[in-house]
């Protein structure tokens, strides 16, 4: 049903006759950089060629406040050096001061103002496309700067916040969806059953920000608060993000540096450990550089902690590519047990080393953190190692 309105003299009857009947048609969705919009006041219609929405959920979507004058009719949505202005029965409105022809005029119906669509879009600086297939409306319009850096920003805060609420299905929804992250899921759950860390970010820059991409260059510190032991860590990350159905989403997150918070005053500082258990941990560390000096593949992999065979085959494999590369000697000059737990039944050894090359004479002082764990026989075996520094000597 079409209806021919007055611009002057509108009554209620005509304005509730001018929307028409559209139930059985399919409806008009609305979507705004990929986002689908969804009106609480009201569904979209289409009239005269021209698609009419409520003008509160475009206005409010497109970052505009909201003015309602109800004596006049007008309704005014305000930005950033923006104001757009339009009247009840009016085919004449405002984009800062300057009058706008409209197609259609706005219209009120069940308490609701209906506004033509691609006139704000387009005043807004944005496009819109009809697609009636689908009957639906395609919006794209420039993103804020500032509003895209806050978005950016925000996801990298929250996917902190998760991982330090341990909340690891909470992390991976922030994480692109065209992956599948079920073991990712499972291997953080894992850690955080083993490990209590309190991760805070120290800077954030946004190295590069345009449409549907994003850089992200962080330093963040990771400090344990319980569990297993590890050290307190500086990391430095890369993320990169994509954006995808109008939010932003993390698609990969690479360490780019790495170094860890133990200063040597802190390493040789020594724990209290019962002899028997000193003097095992100590014979390891003194055994596992024999070996490596030796270049023994078996007796410095008899000396590692077993992760299951597979894995204990690929260590020895490493080494034996590391012994035929490399003629390193190793003369340890300090041992220093600087934690240990007997409850977890593991350790934590500070150790300083000479490093030589058997080839160039070139050295180096290595200092070296070695975790320990004692397994059921009573054995104490390395776990994993951790690099401080390496400073060249000669």
């Amino acid at each position: 049903m079409k209806k021919l309105l007055s611009l002057l003299g509108i009554s209620l009857l005509a304005l509730v006759l001018a929307v028409p009947a559209f139930a059985a048609d399919k409806p008009i969705k609305v979507y705004i950089n990929g986002s689908n919009l969804t009106f609480t006041a009201g569904a979209p219609y289409l009239k005269d060629n021209t698609v009419l929405v409520p003008f509160r959920g475009i206005f409010e979507k497109l970052g505009l406040k909201v003015l309602w004058d109800s004596k006049t009719g007008t309704v005014t949505g305000t930005g950033t050096d923006l104001s757009i202005s339009l009247k009840i029965g009016s085919k004449r409105a405002s984009i800062n001061g300057t009058v706008k022809p409209l197609t259609v005029a706005p219209v009120s119906s069940a308490g609701t103002t209906y506004i033509p669509l691609r006139f704000i879009a387009e005043a807004t600086g944005g496009t819109a496309a009809w697609e009636p297939a689908s009957r639906s409306v395609k919006i794209t319009v420039p993103q804020s700067s500032s509003s895209s850096e806050k978005d950016v920003t925000a996801l990298i805060q929250l996917s902190n916040k998760y991982y330090n609420e341990e909340k690891a299905i909470s992390f991976y929804s922030l994480v692109d969806g065209e992956s599948d992250n079920t073991e990712a899921v499972a291997n953080m759950t894992s850690q955080f059953e083993l490990y209590d860390l309190k991760n805070t970010i120290e800077s954030l820059k946004i190295l590069s920000l345009s449409g549907k991409e994003a850089t992200v260059y962080t330093v963040e510190k990771s400090v344990r608060t319980g569990g297993y032991y590890m050290p307190d860590e500086r990391y430095e990350y890369l993320y990169t993000l994509i954006r995808q159905g109008g939010s932003w989403k993390i698609s990969s997150m690479e360490l780019q540096e790495s170094s860890v918070l133990l200063t040597r005053e802190q390493g040789m500082k020594p724990a209290v450990v019962p002899q028997g258990d000193a003097t095992g941990i100590k014979n390891t560390v003194s055994q596992y550089y024999e070996n490596m000096n030796a270049h023994n593949v078996d007796g410095t992999a008899d000396l590692m902690t077993s992760y299951g065979e597979e894995q204990d085959a690929s260590y020895k494999e490493e080494l034996r590519d590391f012994f035929e590369t490399y003629a390193l000697g190793y003369s340890m000059s300090s041992a220093n047990i600087y934690y240990y737990a007997t409850a977890a039944d593991e350790a934590a050894v500070y150790t300083e080393v000479t490093v030589t090359d058997g080839e160039s004479k070139e050295t180096y002082t290595q200092s070296l953190i070695l975790i320990l764990s004692k397994s059921e026989s009573g054995a104490w075996t390395i776990d994993t190692s951790y690099h401080i520094s390496y400073d060249t000597e000669s």
